[in-house]
């Protein structure tokens, strides 16, 4: 094995350029400064051992940052720095280092330095990487702790709007069921030992020790058992759930606390999937019979225009070719409000319902505009809603007789008056439902449809009085929605 001496004794050496280093270097400083750069050094592959006895001197080492450098120093009253995390492993084909030996009162740095660069500049990029490193751990510290405080404000927002009166003595954080056990239930096993303990065993035996484990088993066996049984519960009506048994329900009154809760949400989740499937089972159905209709009539008006050439007949296929596309237009407006599909962008809904006005062939005039009536929307979604209440008004009450467009605080009102019968105070609700029979006929969707837009762009529809007789049936639309 070649070996490499350097001692020094109260006295400063350099060690710089292409100097060669054998498998072993000793390295002695006593009262003096020591400087070995290894970053041009020529080392031998596999690992170089460094052994240095230091004794009330310094030794900087500088090595090359792709160096795997392995720190096994003994300091007594001395200091050990380094750059880096070291400790990896050592190629067998590539040099590495090894540093081992005794430090007493002295000081040994080992600093990472690219080729050619200044030890100043070394040190200098050394603290910047360390300031960075404890800037990014503050960071992920600030980011979890932030975590931590959104899901305690979340719990603390759902237990304070679920809250009962029976419970507002309760801080927020001991109303969960399975917390308030677990508290009381160790704060009564922690006194009855302590009880125990003080006052029955006086002249204590190993045996006692089994006893009181045998009784902490038993007592959290018990508390881990009424903690999960209401879970379990709940877990099989989720499967039950998950099976296509949607009529299943949780009895939410057996149960209080966060399980309550659960039980609760997954009663309102299976009763809107439950209303979800009846809905596109009653949409299909619907569906296919108002396409029958139309397709039927287009097949005979096909073939009376093959056979007699008649132009009236190529006429009625026209009409019933635009209530196909009027019915699949409500459809797809109905699937983008599904998948919440808007695109929204600002634009004067004046100039918007004065075109749908215009294109259902109504007088320009019928139109009332009054303040700025400009809002982000879905010009898609707010002609169909438009063309809704004009075709509502022409079905019930043989047309529109005006159309108001008014700014009202931070939305847009657009209103159409007819001057039919109106409609019942005790039917209005109604009216806004899909699938619920008018005396029309029909899919029941475009008053439902015109509620839906209404409501995805922050506002709301509703049917009123018009004065003089007939029904007012507008909806609103946030101006920033």
């Amino acid at each position: 094995m070649s070996e490499t001496d350097i001692k020094v004794v109260m006295s400063s050496t350099e060690r710089r350029g292409a100097w060669r280093v054998g498998e072993k270097l000793n390295v002695s400083v006593m009262w003096g400064n020591a400087e070995l750069d290894l970053r041009e050094a020529i080392l031998e592959p596999g690992t170089t051992t460094i052994e240095v006895q230091i004794k009330m001197g310094n030794l900087e080492l500088i090595v090359p940052p792709d160096m795997p450098v392995e720190v096994a120093v003994n300091p007594i009253m001395g200091n050990v720095s380094q750059a880096r995390a070291f400790g990896a492993t050592v190629h067998p084909t590539r040099p590495g280092i090894r540093i081992v030996g005794r430090v007493k009162l002295g000081n040994i740095e080992i600093l990472d330095a690219l080729p050619g660069e200044s030890i100043s500049d070394a040190k200098r990029r050394d603290h910047f990487e360390r300031h960075r490193d404890h800037h990014e751990r503050h960071e992920r510290h600030e980011r979890r702790r932030r975590k931590r405080l959104k899901a305690l404000h979340a719990e603390r927002e759902m237990w304070m709007r679920s809250r009962n009166p029976s419970q507002r003595w309760q801080p927020w954080w001991l109303m969960a069921r399975m917390r308030r056990r677990t508290f009381s239930w160790l704060a009564h096993a922690f006194v009855a030992g302590v009880l125990v303990g003080v006052y029955v065993w006086d002249d204590p035996r190993w045996w006692h020790i089994v006893l009181a484990l045998l009784g902490l088993f038993m007592v959290s066996g018990v508390i881990a058992w009424r903690l999960t049984h209401p879970l379990l519960l709940v877990v099989r009506a989720a499967r039950d759930l998950g099976d296509g048994r949607l009529d299943t329900r949780i009895d939410v009154n057996q149960f209080r606390g966060e399980v309550g809760l659960l039980g609760a949400a997954l009663n309102d989740m299976a009763s809107k999937i439950q209303q979800q499937l009846t809905d596109q089972r009653q949409l299909l159905a619907a569906v296919s019979h108002e396409l029958r209709t139309p397709l039927g009539h287009m097949r005979v008006l096909i073939e009376t225009a093959r056979d007699q050439g008649d132009a009236k007949a190529l006429g009625e296929l026209e009409k019933e070719v635009l209530v196909l596309d009027d019915l699949v237009g409500r459809l797809l407006a109905q699937s983008r409000l599904e998948f919440g599909n808007l695109d929204r962008r600002p634009m004067d809904l004046g100039e918007l319902v004065s075109d749908v006005v215009t294109a259902a062939n109504l007088a320009p005039e019928i139109i009332e505009a009054s303040g700025d009536v400009t809002a982000a929307i879905d010009p898609t979604l707010i002609r169909r809603a438009v063309a809704n209440l004009l075709q509502n008004a022409r079905v019930h009450a043989s047309g529109a007789v005006a159309v108001r467009i008014e700014r009202r605080g931070g939305q847009v009102a657009i209103e159409v008056d007819d001057a039919g019968p109106g409609v019942p105070a005790d039917r209005r609700a109604d009216a806004f439902r899909a699938f619920v029979p008018s005396s029309a006929g029909g899919l029941g969707l475009g008053l439902a449809l015109v509620s839906r837009i209404a409501v995805a762009h922050g506002g709301g529809a509703w049917i009123s009085d018009r004065p003089g007789g007939g029904a007012r049936v507008g909806f609103t639309i946030g101006v920033h929605a």
